[in-house]
């Protein structure tokens, strides 16, 4: 039986575009899920038994958001799992299925469908991902996010495959990557695409759409709903209208460079591939998943407190690199306990050195409501009843913001500089933290130089994206590392940690 699909102008744009590399910029709501599943859908009937690249930055990302939307395409066009491809297994062959023309060594990564054409899922992340691979087209979403040169040295140059019965088809050899407007700089080279289009229109096409042409398939106030749902201007005019977002020139964090800083590291070849991937519907994972956490170190913890947000940074220090694993934030009307009970705990219930580190501003130090007890002492008490050991530790009295500037930036632009370490951000687990540190201004005011804190008040910016998180990583860091301002070079074990208990 034929299923019927109508689709929108972008859809029917991009399905029937002559051009072999295809760059999508839609906003949320405007059908990238029905883009690809069509797309696959081509794919695999145009060239029956080839092996296609499906790309996605990271194997956790693969497994939480990429399955379930490529499942969901797919179903939009009548393709079944189970009945009409099987995802993670060599369950095909037992049904009948279609072989390959090249069949892999391992089908974990595999999505196989009945007439025998395969995906094969690579992760930008898992360089042996794509071992062995000759595709005969690639398919990309969430382009953004990922890393260009690791795309065109890991799958790119896999687009090679050559049969002779597939020189006539369309779609031999085609790229399609699709994502949404980017809000940090490590999308920028996503967008600058629309100007190679520009100058190679016969090969490139690249195509800006909101959900405005997909209306047909929306609620009639979908643009209205939509805008009160998110807390941020920014965010909204991105992801909904791909207005793309000002670029700070000179932001507090002037010198970081996501080419430099950002990093990822999961455990693919162990915790993540041991999820299988017809069970991957988009859940979160734990520590367990993190090659950068070193189980033998304690962690560093810096929170910012807040009235409707309440943040944590957790970080890392060995062989002079500050590594930073990990940022969580609640909002009212969750309160302080849900960070630790909901966020903190859970996540590193398997780090094997439960010691944590614990640095805070002077706010931690104020008592709750109706207890003598402090912030710090609440958060403190729940680490410990669940079996943390608690080093208590804060910067005291604020640093001046000029202080700050220099140190961050000298540690950030002047790497083994004496005193300084190296700093290295997880790119994946601390998105809504670089998203803080990259949008955070500098601005000079009566009192001097300062970090523009205004997003704190806004009421249109998310409170996740505002300075509070990155309020969470400059308080351990400086109070650490502050002595490299003079160039002082001190051991983690010998670097004195100031304790000051505020009365």
């Amino acid at each position: 039986m034929n299923k019927q699909v109508v689709l929108n102008s972008a859809q029917y744009v991009v399905l029937t575009a002559p051009q072999k590399t295809v760059y999508v910029e839609g906003g949320r709501g405007m059908g990238k899920t029905t883009i690809i599943g069509g797309r696959c859908t081509q794919l695999v009937k145009q060239m029956p038994k080839a092996s296609f690249a499906m790309v996605g930055k990271t194997y956790s990302q693969i497994l939480t958001r990429f399955i379930p939307a490529i499942k969901e395409g797919l179903e939009l066009f009548g393709l079944y799992q189970d009945y009409d491809y099987v995802i993670g297994s060599s369950q095909g062959k037992k049904k009948g299925f279609a072989m390959p023309f090249q069949s892999p060594e391992s089908w974990h990564n595999i999505i196989h469908f009945s007439n025998g054409a395969i995906f094969q899922l690579v992760s930008l992340d898992h360089a042996d991902s794509g071992r062995g691979l000759n595709a005969f087209a690639i398919v990309n979403d969430e382009t953004a996010i990922c890393d260009e040169e690791k795309l065109a040295v890991n799958v790119k140059n896999t687009n090679r495959a050559q049969k002779d019965i597939f020189k006539k088809c369309s779609l031999l050899h085609s790229e399609l990557y699709t994502s949404s407007t980017p809000i940090t700089k490590k999308g920028k080279w996503f967008v600058d695409k629309e100007e190679l289009a520009k100058k190679k229109p016969n090969k490139v096409m690249f195509l800006k759409a909101t959900a405005k042409v997909n209306m047909q398939n929306l609620r009639p106030d979908y643009f209205e709903y939509m805008k009160e749902a998110y807390t941020s201007e920014v965010i909204y005019n991105a992801e909904m209208l791909n207005i793309r977002p000002k670029e700070i020139k000179d932001g507090f964090y002037a010198q970081l460079n996501p080419d430099i800083h950002y990093y990822t590291d999961f455990d693919n070849d162990g915790f993540l591939t041991g999820i299988p991937l017809k069970d991957a519907n988009g859940q979160s994972f734990d520590c367990r998943q993190d090659l950068d956490l070193d189980p033998n170190l304690p962690l560093i913890m810096g929170v910012d407190w807040g009235a409707n947000i309440n943040s944590m940074v957790i970080a890392q220090y060995k062989d002079n690199t500050y590594r930073v694993l990990k940022s969580f934030f609640v909002k009212t009307p969750k309160i302080l306990d849900h960070l630790w009970l909901e966020k903190f705990l859970p996540y590193y219930k398997y780090h094997k050195t439960k010691t944590v580190k614990f640095y805070y501003d002077r706010q931690g130090n104020s008592r709750t409501a109706n207890s003598k007890k402090t912030f710090a002492d609440q958060a403190s008490d729940i680490m410990r009843n669940h079996g943390w050991k608690v080093e208590k530790k804060t910067i005291g009295k604020n640093p001046d913001y000029l202080d700050k500037f220099r140190l961050f930036n000298l540690s950030f632009r002047d790497e083994g500089r004496t005193g300084l370490p190296i700093v290295r951000f997880n790119e994946v687990n601390c998105a809504d933290l670089i998203i803080s540190m990259e949008h955070a201004e500098a601005r000079e005011t009566s009192k001097g130089f300062e970090k523009d804190k205004r997003s704190e008040r806004s009421k249109v910016i998310p409170q996740q994206h505002a300075t509070h998180l990155s309020d969470a990583f400059d308080y351990p860091f400086y109070a650490m590392f502050k002595g490299g301002l003079s160039g002082k070079s001190v051991s983690e074990e010998d670097r004195p940690m100031e304790t000051i208990v505020l009365k």
